[in-house]
């Protein structure tokens, strides 16, 4: 449901930052705390020492709190953030400056401007680029609601499904959430207009999970309520009651009063249609209390027809007569044309039930013939056929018959323009769908090609790696095979070090050897001479005196033969290390006489709404949608022929 939110219930994506700064102010000095934010921003945009991300935080904040201000600052803030974002080349802060532009004109009503600063957007974007999907996403929502407004229901859905896409692909905190729940709900209208319920339910259901997550209870309540709306339409009254059931919990929990008292009018229409007129009427009587207290005669209108008709279905004429006299005196009140509309067909019913076609048909025939009635035509639609009716029941066939064809005309006109609808919606349904699959296949492609591509890549860094790794070997050898040659002949000049080490002390050795055996020698020679002697004196004891030399010669090539060689073991290791409201506040401001509901219907009528679409977001009828026109119209003092809504949008 495409509704030009008052801005401070509708939260912006982009400016998450300033609504978060006043979460924890307590609420008896909102006003004076977020004076004092305001205030710290302005020092931020004054500062000459700070620049870059914070200043551009500092101006978009600064341009949400003064939209509505007749001194076009807010304006100057944005576009001052926008210029300094295109000075840095900040393409992020550029994307959120036109989508704030974007908001800006919507709030201001000039859709197609709106329009051409989310493209704007749009065009400094990378879709590639996970940081860009928020703000992408947002930039699409915006566009979405702005062919809403224009009632461009084909372009809104194309838009959402778009702003859906990227949202989805965003890691999904409570603002990306929030924004897709609204998207959803968005959606499930728009498909519910062109009679597409299955989608519409999808739509609707996704929208309630995704409030759920995040305990947005504004939210859950108004999908709930949309839910008893699409049930009430579809005569499933208990899945209707449910729904209400879930709705009345959650508006209770933000204080939703009006959402509350428009579920209670619903609930009351079911034990109506259940024929449980008791019920019907005492629930109705609470709102008749309730509504009694705002005076507001268009409203009050409604509520005594709702009791006329719950008294005429019990039969209980003269109950009905009395509720549809205090009907008729306050739409003669509110001077409103719908209003007295359908006192006159409700006149026309209880004639009927008393039998009294005749009266019933003059009431009938003078209200259409109002010049009034043609800028009403659901109820002139629903009159032609009440007329038509009667005049059949009576056998007046000609009339009956002129009457038919009017009403089939009206109805084809109507429906027409709804075919048209949905066949533009569905057309851009299919749109979207076949270039998302090609984009899909696009995409499917490109990520070959890019896999192709890094192989071919992983090969050539391969190739690389493996010659760098040969080099590398290969320098690695040849530095091992100079150090080894290096180790090697220093080995060799140690060893012959060693050896001539050794060969010194051996030399010292034998000279050592041979003095003892040349002292030896002397000594055994003078043994010899002695022996000789001894031998000369013992020549009886020969044996003895040859055993004595045999002891002795043995002895002597015993020292010159035990000769023991050394050998030394060089051993050599080496380790390697390897290495971020004002339109109502304007009503509130002109027209005090304005209640909350009024409010509401001026500003869907402001965004384009029509009656249809505000009756199914209010819960309440295309003919009390005209009532609420009508007591704007005159509340608002505006003259006859100059449009409603013209008189709105130039405030």
């Amino acid at each position: 449901m495409i509704v030009r939110y008052n801005l401070s219930l509708n939260l912006s994506l982009i400016l998450i930052f300033f609504v978060l700064s006043f979460n924890t102010i307590a609420q008896e000095n909102v006003e004076d705390n977020q004076e004092k934010y305001l205030d710290s921003l302005r020092e931020i945009v004054v500062s000459s020492t700070i620049t870059g991300p914070k200043k551009i935080d500092a101006l978009l904040g600064l341009g949400y709190a003064t939209i509505g201000e007749e001194d076009g600052r807010a304006l100057n803030y944005i576009n001052e953030a926008l210029n300094l974002s295109k000075k840095q080349n900040d393409s992020f802060n550029i994307i959120r400056s036109y989508n704030r532009l974007a908001r800006l004109e919507i709030y201001y009503e000039d859709d197609n401007r709106a329009i051409a600063y989310a493209d704007s957007a749009l065009s400094y974007s990378n879709k590639n680029k996970l940081k860009h999907f928020a703000g992408i996403g947002f930039s699409y929502r915006l566009k979405g609601i702005s062919y809403g407004y224009l009632q461009r229901n084909d372009l809104s859905l194309e838009s959402f499904l778009k702003a859906n896409s990227f949202l989805l692909k965003e890691e999904q905190g409570p603002e990306i959430k929030s924004y897709l729940a609204e998207n959803y709900t968005d959606l499930a209208s728009i498909y519910q207009s062109i009679e597409n319920e299955q989608t519409a339910l999808v739509c609707i259901n996704k929208a309630l999970q995704l409030a759920k997550d995040i305990d947005s209870y504004w939210e859950i309540g108004e999908a709930y309520d949309f839910l008893s709306s699409f049930y009430f339409e579809e005569k499933s009254y208990d899945l209707s009651r449910k729904y209400i059931d879930s709705a009345k919990v959650a508006y209770e929990k933000v204080d939703n009063i009006d959402g509350i008292h428009s579920l209670q009018k619903t609930n009351a229409a079911i034990h109506l249609k259940e024929k449980n007129f008791d019920k019907a009427i005492a629930l109705y009587k609470q709102n008749l209390d309730v509504d009694r207290l705002d005076s507001l005669a268009y409203i009050l209108t409604d509520d005594y027809i709702f009791l006329s008709k719950a008294y005429m279905e019990q039969e209980k004429i003269e109950m009905s007569k009395v509720y549809l006299d205090s009907a008729s005196f306050q739409a003669e009140i509110s001077e409103n044309p719908v209003n007295l509309f359908d006192v006159a067909s409700q006149k026309a019913k209880i004639f009927i039930k008393e039998g009294n076609s005749r009266n019933a048909i003059s009431i009938l025939k003078k209200v259409l013939s109002d010049p009034n009635i043609n800028d009403y035509k659901e109820s002139q639609k629903e009159l032609y056929k009440q007329l038509y009716e009667v005049l059949e029941q009576n056998n007046n066939t000609i009339d009956a018959y002129t009457y038919l064809k009017k009403h089939s005309h009206l109805n084809d006109s109507l429906q027409d323009v709804i075919k048209q609808n949905k066949f533009n919606v569905l057309q851009s349904e299919f749109n979207y769908n076949e270039l998302s699959s090609k984009l899909e296949a696009r995409d499917a492609q490109l990520k070959v090609s890019e896999t192709e591509q890094q192989r071919a890549q992983e090969r050539t860094y391969f190739s690389v790696g493996l010659l760098l790794l040969l080099v590398a070997f290969f320098i690695y050898t040849l530095f091992r095979q100079k150090k080894l040659e290096k180790i090697k002949r220093e080995g060799l000049i140690a060893k012959q070090e060693v050896l001539a080490v050794k060969q010194q002390a051996l030399d010292n050795e034998v000279k050592f050897k041979n003095k003892q055996i040349t002292d030896f020698a002397i000594h055994i020679s003078e043994k010899n001479d002695l022996l000789e002697n001894i031998k000369k004196k013992l020549k009886n004891v020969k044996a003895i005196n040859e055993t004595h030399k045999g002891i002795v010669n043995e002895t002597i090539h015993y020292i010159n033969s035990d000769i023991e060689h050394n050998k030394e073991k060089i051993q050599l290791y080496q380790q390697v290390d390897a290495t971020n409201d004002s339109f109502r506040a304007k009503l509130d401001e002109l027209y005090t006489n304005l209640n909350d509901k009024e409010k509401k219907v001026a500003t869907m009528l402001r965004l384009g709404q029509t009656s249809k679409q505000i009756a199914l977001q209010l819960g309440i009828s295309a003919a009390s949608v005209d009532n609420y026109r009508y007591n704007l119209r005159k509340k608002m003092e505006i003259p006859k022929g100059n449009s409603l809504k013209d008189f709105i949008k130039n405030l």
